[in-house]
């Protein structure tokens, strides 16, 4: 690479650098998608329509509905669109909801025996750690996520968090406090691994080694076509109702390995790109076609995303695109690395 290439290579990369920190010094809204976490071995939607595949044996009255699905699955569709594709019945949406439960808590508690053996440690928290010292208002994380990273990247920070539970074993779901001490408001729009609704209709979050011998439902918001019927239940319609204002308020939002394939975010995220005033990072190991398609219906550069290329990373604007072979900033390990 010659000299003028290095130099123009540097100045681009100032350039999107100050956008990098403008983003962060303004506080953003966090938005962890399925890939903030395919990084620490969780199931994306591929492993988890193989996963239901292999588990589910369904009911002989669900049995023809089930093999549309897996026919589905095995010509190369997607899980959500096959889930929408096929109208499933309230007991084989329940089987879908426990075989999903199954793999990703399977998975989370790997995840979190490397946390506690100081194997990982979570860049999520460290973030977290640096807005807390200069935020004169809750830090808003809003996840699509089942998992608890986000919750284990909080306590790694040794900060305080508001889901909308109050208790310490059998916590209830009370709705989000206004007020409080808790820095972080961690919004779970698809619900958790540990939130099960009881017999008696009560929403509660229960440690794993009890909930597994109980037979309350689990509350995740699976895809399908009864994914946004959903919404309107407690505790979803309260947490979405939070994301939603979290979005309107923003100043800026920094999207983790978030797809933009889910319309309880993705309506709010269109809005606030379109109004052109708010910085929006996109950050992920690879941009799906969605989030390419909303970087370029932006009418300001304000809006970004940037990706592994090679060793290095690809920037994408609105109306251009940059590749900085010499600089690896794509994940947020190495983005914070950049504003800390």
């Amino acid at each position: 690479m010659g000299g003028n290439d290095v130099s123009e290579q540097r100045s681009r990369f100032e350039t999107v650098l100050k956008q990098i920190q403008k983003s962060v010094s303004l506080v953003p809204v966090i938005v962890l998608g399925s890939g903030a976490s395919a990084a620490y071995g969780y199931a994306g939607m591929a492993e988890l329509a193989g996963h239901l595949r292999e588990t589910i044996v369904p009911d002989p009255a669900d049995e023809a509905k089930w093999n549309e699905f897996a026919s589905a699955i095995a010509g190369g569709m997607d899980l959500e669109s096959a889930l929408q594709k096929v109208v499933i019945s309230g007991p084989l949406e329940k089987d879908i909801i426990r075989k999903t439960r199954e793999l990703i808590l399977k998975q989370d508690v790997e995840v979190f025996h490397r946390i506690i053996r100081n194997d990982i440690i979570l860049p999520l928290g460290s973030l977290l750690q640096q807005l807390s010292r200069t935020a004169n208002q809750k830090i808003k994380v809003v996840t699509t996520n089942y998992d608890r990273l986000a919750e284990y990247a909080i306590d790694q920070a040794m900060l305080s968090y508001d889901n909308g539970f109050d208790g310490k074993y059998q916590k209830t779901f009370r709705g989000l406090h206004a007020s409080g001490d808790a820095k972080i408001e961690l919004l779970k729009v698809h619900g958790s691994l540990d939130w099960f609704l009881t017999e008696d209709h009560r929403v509660v979050s229960l440690p794993d080694h009890v909930s597994d011998s109980l037979e309350f439902t689990p509350l995740l918001v699976t895809p399908g076509i009864r994914k946004y019927e959903h919404a309107h239940n407690e505790p979803f319609r309260s947490i979405i109702s939070k994301a939603d204002a979290a979005f309107e308020s923003a100043r800026s939002i920094l999207c983790v390995g978030y797809g933009f394939n889910d319309n309880h975010i993705h309506l709010k995220l269109v809005e606030k790109m379109r109004q052109g005033r708010t910085p929006i990072l996109i950050a992920t190991k690879k941009l799906t076609d969605n989030a390419v398609q909303f970087i370029r219906r932006a009418p300001s550069s304000n809006v970004i995303g940037i990706e592994q290329f090679r060793q290095g990373t690809r920037v994408v604007y609105s109306d251009r695109e940059v590749v900085l072979e010499d600089y690896s900033f794509w994940s947020l390990d190495e983005l914070i690395k950049l504003v800390m």
